[in-house]
């Protein structure tokens, strides 16, 4: 199978799936229910909500400025650029291209951060910071928490702690032994031929540079610090779309409904992950007792709180920054990529 033939067949899926989802979440709905709790929510409770919306890009690229620093000091400008850049890119474009593209917007402004460094960044924030930061969080919900989980959610839960510690473990060898992790890489991979051993190696050597600051334990443990605070507050901002929609769930509840979507958009599903967010929102609603309709009405409108200013930020920067969002898209799906 071809690697065209293998995008396509994964963007079929991951249609096929949102679809299949927003087919499961209107049947049955009733209309008047739906419309009726969209036409009385308190839409101003959206404000404070997309703020924390916004300042998350923020947070998320002045965390990104620590984690290059043993590279070079990048302007916050470009880096928050660059974030919404790729966030955007998520939400518009197929196969969840987003992190590349943010790692080749950033290669594209600074031509001192290779993309290898960049794309090295945003995998250990991505797959190590984050993910363990919402575990912890998680952790800590259903610790003081009523609602009852069932056992493929904990079995959800033990799984995605094997990743985050092989995910760490895999970034130490990286970080502190690249010369050998390239090595072992190409040791398992004896098909290859030496010419692209060494490639490999080479990318290896170049990957590594975006983990130096693993190194530093004060810029490690800001790192952590920034971490935790993006979450918390992402968390935080759930709970004014409960208000608006006159929701009595506890505060608990919005980083529940958090840890559920984050893992929900993991599935493949269509740009902007439609469907897979919104089930999983209507998902973590009812298990608290809230009614379809009313938790069908919160997820469009959570969903879009999100969609409209991230995809606006990422297109004005976009433009600002004089970049192309095919061009980009073509090197993030590009065979030397």
């Amino acid at each position: 199978m071809t690697t065209g033939t293998r995008r396509t067949l994964y963007i079929i899926i991951g249609l096929t799936i949102s679809v299949i989802l927003l087919f499961l979440l209107f049947r049955n709905i009733n209309f008047a229910e739906l419309g009726t709790a969209l036409t009385q929510a308190n839409y101003w409770w959206l404000l404070p909500n997309i703020a924390f919306v916004i300042f998350g890009m923020y947070q998320r690229a002045y965390r990104w400025r620590f984690m290059l620093q043993p590279i070079k000091i990048v302007p916050f400008s470009k880096l928050l650029a660059a974030t919404c850049i790729g966030f955007m890119a998520n939400n518009v474009l197929p196969l969840r291209l987003g992190e590349f593209v943010r790692g080749y917007s950033l290669a594209s402004q600074d031509k001192d951060i290779s993309k290898s460094a960049s794309l090295a960044t945003i995998f250990v924030e991505r797959m190590v910071f984050d993910l363990v930061a919402l575990l912890m969080i998680f952790g800590a919900v259903l610790t003081g928490s009523h609602l009852l989980i069932g056992n493929d959610m904990k079995e959800g839960t033990y799984i995605a702690i094997l990743i985050a510690l092989a995910g760490i473990l895999f970034m130490l060898m990286f970080a502190l032994r690249p010369a050998q992790a390239g090595e072992m890489m190409t040791r398992y991979l004896p098909f290859l031929p030496d010419s692209t051993k060494d490639k490999v190696r080479v990318i290896v050597m170049k990957f590594s540079r975006g983990l130096e600051f693993i190194k530093d334990s004060k810029i490690l443990s800001w790192v952590t610090l920034q971490t935790i605070l993006i979450w918390l507050f992402m968390g935080l901002s759930n709970y004014f779309v409960f208000q608006a929609f006159g929701f009595d769930l506890p505060l608990s509840a919005s980083y529940v409904l958090l840890v559920v979507v984050s893992v929900s958009i993991l599935v493949p599903s269509s740009p902007g992950f439609v469907g897979v967010y919104h089930y999983g929102t209507v998902w973590t609603l009812t298990s608290y007792g809230i009614a379809k309709e009313q938790a069908l009405s919160f997820a469009l409108v959570l969903h879009a709180a999100q969609y409209i200013p991230i995809t606006a930020m990422g297109f004005y920067y976009l433009k600002k920054e004089h970049l192309s969002l095919k061009k980009l898209e073509q090197e993030s799906t590009s065979e030397d990529s």
